[in-house]
C-alpha cells in the first residue's frame, strides 16, 4: 500500500488516525530517549506496539470483508480465535511499567511518560479492536453473544497476559513450541498466583472495555438521545 493509500484510508478512518497519533507519540519519544542517551535499553518497546497493532489490524480487515460480504461462520470463527490469539499482545504493554524499576534517577520521569504513553496506545488499540469483535458479533448474531464471546475472550487475554510477562511465552509460541506451551498451561491451572493475576487483569479488561463501550455507544447515539 503507497504512502498515499495510506493517508487517505486515515483520513477516511478517524479512530485509526487517532491511535496512529498516539502510537507515533510514544515511538517518538523513544526515538528522543535513543538520541540523548545513545541507549537502546528500551527500544523492544517498539515491537511490543507492533505488535498491540496485529489483532486491530486483522480484525478491522475482517470487519470490512464482512461488510461487503458476509464470512461463512466457520471461517469467522476461525477469524476470531486467531484475533484472539494476538490481543493479549496490546493490553501486555501496561505491564512493561515494571521496567522503571532499571531506569536512572534522573530519567525515571521522562521513562514513566513515555513507557505510559506506549501503554496507552496498547491499550487503546486493544479497546479498539474489542469494538469491531463486538460490532461483528452483534451484527452476525445478536448482543448477548457478543458479551459472552467479549467476556470470555477477557478472561483468556487476562492469562495470556500472565504467560506473556511471567512464562515468557508470546503469540508465536502457539506454532513453534506447542508441547512446551501447553505444559506451562496447565501448571498455570493450578498455580494460585496465576489464578489472582488472571481473574484481576481480566476484571480490569472487562471493566475498561465496558466504560469504552457506553462511551461509544453515547457518541454515537447523541442525535437521537437514545441514552438520555
Amino acid at each position: 500500500m503507497s504512502l498515499d493509500k495510506i493517508l487517505r484510508y486515515l483520513q477516511s478512518n478517524s479512530k485509526f488516525a487517532l491511535l496512529a497519533l498516539v502510537s507515533a507519540s510514544s515511538v517518538a519519544l523513544l526515538f528522543f530517549r535513543i538520541v540523548v542517551t545513545q541507549n537502546l535499553g528500551f527500544a523492544f518497546m517498539i515491537w511490543n506496539l507492533f505488535l498491540a497493532w496485529v489483532p486491530l489490524i486483522y480484525i478491522k480487515w475482517v470487519w470490512e470483508r464482512e461488510l461487503v460480504r458476509r464470512t461463512p461462520t466457520l471461517l469467522l470463527w476461525i477469524h476470531l480465535i486467531v484475533w484472539l490469539l494476538f490481543f493479549p499482545n496490546a493490553p501486555y504493554i501496561v505491564t512493561d511499567l515494571l521496567h522503571l524499576r532499571a531506569t536512572p534517577e534522573n530519567m525515571v520521569w521522562y521513562d514513566a511518560v513515555m513507557i505510559f504513553t506506549f501503554a496507552v496506545a496498547g491499550f487503546l488499540t486493544g479497546l479498539y479492536s474489542i469494538r469491531i469483535v463486538h460490532r461483528l458479533v452483534t451484527r452476525r448474531w445478536n448482543q448477548y453473544a457478543a458479551w459472552l464471546i467479549i467476556a470470555i475472550s477477557m478472561f483468556l487475554s487476562g492469562f495470556g497476559v500472565f504467560l506473556g510477562r511471567y512464562g515468557r511465552w508470546n503469540s508465536w509460541d502457539i506454532i513453534s513450541n506447542p508441547i512446551a506451551l501447553s505444559r506451562a498451561i496447565l501448571k498455570s491451572l493450578i498455580d494460585p498466583f496465576a489464578i489472582k493475576h488472571t481473574f484481576t487483569f481480566s476484571f480490569v479488561l472487562m471493566l475498561l472495555y465496558f466504560a469504552f463501550h457506553i462511551f461509544a455507544e453515547l457518541k454515537r447515539n447523541e442525535s437521537t438521545h437514545k441514552y438520555s
